[in-house]
């Protein structure tokens, strides 16, 4: 761990900038009062003629070939117009020019460098013209790379592509907002770049060239790749590694502001350089925010006189706060440690971003909170992946299960963890309402794991058969045989519920409509009266208005015999709730008009008029015994005579109020 960190570290320490190559944007559109010699001032959005008029006072833009300048329209055709014959009568240009400068600093990690951007020329180019993959020059001494400028004006094609390293960016001018917007591209010299032909219109930009200010350390762009290679190595060496480890960046974030984008000064190069890295040596890489949380007992003076200093510590607790997206899912309930921890220096060592004192409470003294949000990269291998999934709540593996659907290496300790996860977890969580299931039958079906499942114990295939979609259960069964769907609903069945039984119905519903599906559905369908029926004594439970209704519609392409089998099975042990309730209500709404609606409205009715012809009679003795109760003995005293009497209906009682409560009670 201790040669792991170390040469991590010292890696960071040359990763400088941010590590990005090209700086992309847009700022709002200002007059730059700009004049041409021999023309005057231009007007904005440039129209045709002006455009024309501006190439008339141009030439042909060359190209730097070697130590040469090189007059080739095969490889740049284009038209130029030099600094020299360029003005800027508008102050406030100098400012915009200063602001976007500030934006290509921090977009390119040249914060603390002192940058200059100097004219070199006005580009044309009309219908046709284009300019090679190449690289700029160093036209100046401390250039290290260009800035171009859109100036408003209507054309399509002229797509500005800018590579290096196998990455690309593109600044699409003529798609972003033309005539309402200044649009900008800033790169590094060392860039290869492009100007796409233009199809249409004219595009004018500014170049300027981007110079060092002050002499100092050169100002040029790393390679990535070989400090990627370099952390690849180091990182490849700890592939074994139960635990995941922490690499943290050099500044401390707010939980609200921590984004990839807000990254300060080197670390967004670094951040980018470790996820390279991770994914290189085959381990899995994220960026998060590592909080920890300090509490203790400040140091203070007398009552109600403290500093924000702590004196003695409670307690410490260490956590991820927050992650950012990438191809991975994130985990819910990660546990490190400090020794888990990669950093150039202690962790708490300094002012922390948040501090809290609570004032005295009762007898209790006062207490101090301290919270130190670090941004950090979390890399981890396989077998630590594995771990963690089978720690992790319902949602966080079911992302995973997931992702490994998406892929086409999974390894045996992940798959392991998956087989695990589908005996034993997704246990539902506050956080899991609404959780698609379907990532299941993916991976049943991606990885041929259709064995497995149906091995299953009965009562998980039961509990998994609840939470999966029809859809997702459809695509199962057309992928399975049918001896195999069979061998499923035999041992869903088993200790049957009543969601079960509706889950099936409504299951069936959908089968019984695929050619595939026909004949095993007809066979699951004749079960179900048996079904209702075990269910019935087992439980005393019967379909709701929804299972009602999916029943119905069931019942449209059975028989005579089945019809009667599930009359059978709801009338052998009939409950008046039931009926009046869900039954009666079923059948007086029921659009579906089937043997069975019929047979069931016929057993209502019987079952209604029954009940009606039983009608009340009064008692031929109104009498009680009198109960032998703890307390109320002169309430029950007074009530004695009328308990007794085998004739008083009523026990008419006049009485005030507090004699009445008693009464009542």
């Amino acid at each position: 761990m201790e040669a792991l960190r170390q040469g991590i570290l010292e890696n960071l320490q040359a990763l400088k900038g941010s590590g990005n190559f090209a700086s992309i944007g847009q700022r709002p559109f200002l007059f730059p009062g700009l004049e041409v010699k021999g023309l005057g001032e231009i007007s904005f959005p440039i129209q045709a003629f002006q455009a024309k008029a501006l190439i008339d006072q141009s030439h042909k833009a060359p190209f730097g070939k070697g130590s040469r300048t090189v007059l080739d329209t095969s490889v740049r055709s284009a038209w130029e117009i030099d600094a020299e014959n360029l003005y800027f009568q508008n102050p406030q240009w100098e400012s915009i020019l200063e602001e976007t400068i500030e934006e290509i600093k921090s977009d390119l990690g040249l914060e603390g460098d002192e940058v200059a951007a100097h004219l070199y020329k006005l580009l044309i180019y009309e219908e046709g013209d284009f300019f090679l993959r190449h690289k700029d020059s160093e036209k100046e001494k401390g250039m290290f790379g260009t800035l171009i400028i859109g100036l408003p004006s209507t054309y399509t094609g002229g797509e500005l592509i800018i590579e290096f390293e196998g990455q690309e960016a593109i600044a699409d001018f003529a798609n972003s907002g033309p005539g309402h917007s200044l649009n900008f591209a800033a790169f590094y010299a060392d860039c290869d770049h492009q100007v796409k032909p233009l199809t249409s219109g004219f595009r004018v930009c500014l170049v300027y060239n981007l110079v060092q200010k002050e002499p100092g350390a050169k100002v040029e762009l790393q390679s990535t790749r070989t400090q990627v290679d370099r952390l690849a190595q180091i990182l490849a060496k700890g592939n074994d590694r139960q635990e995941p480890l922490f690499v943290l960046l050099g500044h401390q974030y707010t939980p609200e502001n921590f984004s990839a984008a807000s990254l300060k000064l080197h670390d967004r190069y670094r951040a980018k350089a470790l996820l390279a890295a991770a994914k290189q040596a085959g381990l899995y890489g994220k960026l998060c925010l590592v909080t920890s949380h300090v509490r203790g007992v400040p140091a203070y003076h007398s009552y109600n006189d403290w500093d924000d200093v702590m004196e003695d510590i409670i307690d410490e607790d260490l956590y991820i706060e927050h992650w950012i997206e990438n191809e991975y899912p994130h985990f819910n309930s990660v546990r490190f440690e400090e020794q888990d921890l990669i950093s150039s220096s202690p962790i708490n060592d300094g002012e922390p971003l948040i501090s809290e004192a609570d004032d005295y409470f009762g007898n209790t003294g006062p207490e101090l909170n301290h919270w130190y949000h670090y941004g950090a990269v979390m890399i981890w291998g396989s077998k630590a992946n594995a771990q963690l999934l089978e720690e992790e709540d319902v949602q966080s593996q079911l992302e995973w299960i997931g992702y490994f659907n998406s892929i086409d290496v999974v390894t045996e300790e992940e798959v392991q963890a998956v087989r695990n996860i589908f005996r034993y977890g997704l246990l539902e969580t506050y956080r899991s309402s609404n959780i698609q299931y379907d990532h299941l039958i993916d991976w049943v079906i991606n990885r041929d794991e259709t064995e497995f499942f149906l091995n299953l114990e009965a009562t998980r295939l039961q509990f998994l058969y609840l939470k999966l979609d029809p859809s997702s259960l459809l695509r199962l069964f057309q992928y399975i045989e049918t001896q195999e769907i069979s061998w499923f609903f035999s041992k869903v069945n088993q200790d049957i519920t009543l969601p079960v039984l509706e889950k099936s119905m409504e299951l069936l519903t959908v089968m019984v409509h695929h050619e595939q599906l026909t004949g095993i559905s007809q066979k699951l369908i004749s079960e179900l009266p048996e079904q209702l029926e075990d269910l019935i004594e087992s439980a005393s439970v019967l379909p709701g208005q929804e299972g009602l209704n999916t029943l119905f519609e069931l019942a449209a392409s059975q028989d005579l015999q089945w019809a009667e089998n599930m009359v059978a099975a709801f009338t052998k042990s009939p409950k008046r709730s039931y009926i009046r309730e869900v039954l009666a209500p079923g059948l007086l709404y029921n659009e579906t008009k089937t043997v069975l609606s019929e047979k069931l409205k016929e057993h209502c009715i019987k079952y209604l008029e029954d009940l009606v012809a039983d009608k009340p009679e009064a008692p031929g003795d109104w009498s009680r015994p009198v109960p032998n109760t703890v307390g109320y003995e002169k309430q029950w005293e007074i009530l004695r005579p009328f308990m007794e009497s085998p004739t008083i209906e009523v026990f008419d009682y006049r009485e005030r109020k507090e004699a009445r409560s008693l009464m009542e009670d």
